[in-house]
């Protein structure tokens, strides 16, 4: 079993005026690996012609893997163009570390190519009413989040930082999971 050093996390990282394409450069120039949540846009041309071009799902978010040591990783965000932020454990003022169990989830949920998710702030997810359920149908199985009811569908909600991720799943699908009684 790795000890907590040995873990991989990531940090969260906001941007602003939608620049993190720009930071995600700056990073990649400097050996850091980065993921931003993406969706597929289409536009139809003057001519008529479709196209369809990969676009960040939320502006102004990605995530850093923590591939360095947290002081190099605060010298290569310093040392960046644009001015970012990255968000804070509000008690220990130090980076939020994301487990890399939890990103490696929420880079599956954020499948470009599934068409049936809606990207959401994580206080708009976190205020919907809902049960914990974990998914054991299809795709997305094994895992978990709150099963909830939107514009007459049901989503299974999954909050990681700021970023809440509301994937369209039937209800059917799911599995209430039972809170422990004491």
């Amino acid at each position: 079993m790795p000890t907590q050093e040995e873990k991989i996390y990531w940090y969260a990282v906001r941007t602003f005026y939608c620049k993190e394409e720009s930071v995600a450069k700056h990073l990649k120039e400097n050996g850091v690996e980065y993921f931003i949540p993406s969706i597929y846009k289409e536009d139809i041309l003057p001519s008529g012609k479709k196209t369809r071009k990969l676009v960040p799902a939320i502006h102004n978010l990605l995530f850093i893997k923590k591939t360095k040591d947290e002081e190099d990783i605060k010298k290569v965000i310093e040392s960046c163009p644009t001015m970012v932020s990255v968000i804070q454990n509000k008690s220990t003022h130090s980076y939020y570390n994301i487990p890399d169990s939890q990103m490696t989830e929420l880079r599956a949920i954020c499948d470009p190519n599934y068409k049936n998710t809606i990207y959401v702030d994580s206080t708009f997810a976190e205020a919907r009413k809902g049960d914990r359920v974990t998914i054991t149908r299809g795709t997305f199985k094994g895992l978990e989040g709150k099963l909830t009811r939107y514009k007459g569908r049901s989503y299974v909600i999954i909050t990681i930082a700021n970023l809440g991720v509301m994937l369209h799943i039937p209800k059917w699908y799911c599995k209430k999971i039972e809170e422990p009684t004491e």
